[in-house]
């Protein structure tokens, strides 16, 4: 019950942000909204911040079901190039984690500089991070750059197609598809080996890389849960 109440309200929140934006956006609206007493809220989220943060993290976990459902039918889905172009197109199929990534001002407001918003993305990068290396010391990442200067790399290539929107102005812009297999174009060309992959070095990685994935779900279902353990008082 405690869970399907907190996933009302985050329903409730997600729909109040997209019409309004999160600056206009309040407790007691959400709180309207979902049904609940404005206590009720706070029994799961202490701050308004908090709440909207376990809506995007909720986004954002969606976003890793999809990848761990993709690996477990096809461990190429854990190369570089499959990840990236997965989650773009996963990303731009969700208003708000496609604001979250964009750095959208006027949906997210100063939602966007919290610094808890910052570690949703910091997670991430760090599972990827992990995820990567593990490649990289099986073959399956180029090694003519140093590993921190790779994932450097690969992470500006991989933000830039998020940010570049704004600059593409009064150009031809390609859809979401088209932008997506040109992002797995260039990960293939830029960080991993010619050639086809090991299948046989995939299968034996899938289940390490299926576990970092893992680790990070549970972390993002921490965040979507809030305070779960309060008793209840409203």
């Amino acid at each position: 019950m405690t869970q399907e109440r907190a996933h009302r309200i985050l329903d409730a929140a997600a729909e109040l942000v997209l019409r309004w934006g999160y600056k206009r956006v309040t407790i007691e609206d959400i709180a309207k909204q979902a049904g609940v007493g404005k206590g009720t809220v706070y029994l799961h989220w202490r701050a308004r911040e908090e709440l909207f943060v376990a809506l995007l993290a909720r986004e954002a976990l969606a976003v890793i079901d999809e990848q761990l459902d993709a690996a477990r039918r096809d461990p190429a889905e854990i190369l570089p190039h499959r990840q990236v172009s997965r989650d773009y197109r996963a990303v731009m199929r969700r208003p708000l984690l496609r604001a979250m990534f964009s750095r959208d001002i006027e949906l997210l407001g100063t939602l966007a500089h919290e610094r808890s918003l910052h570690s949703i993305r910091d997670q991430k990068s760090d599972l990827v991070g992990e995820v990567f290396a593990l490649l990289r010391a099986n073959g399956l990442m180029r090694t003519d750059l140093d590993a921190d200067a790779q994932f450097y790399a690969l992470n500006a290539v991989n933000t830039g197609f998020y940010l570049v929107e704004p600059l593409m102005v009064g150009r031809p812009e390609p859809d979401v598809e088209a932008r997506a297999q040109t992002i797995a174009h260039t990960v293939r060309l830029a960080f991993e080996p010619p050639g086809p992959p090991d299948r046989e070095v995939l299968r034996t990685l899938l289940p390490k890389a299926i576990a970092l994935f893992e680790q990070l779900r549970d972390a993002y279902r921490q965040r979507i849960q809030g305070e779960p353990s309060r008793e209840e008082t409203t």
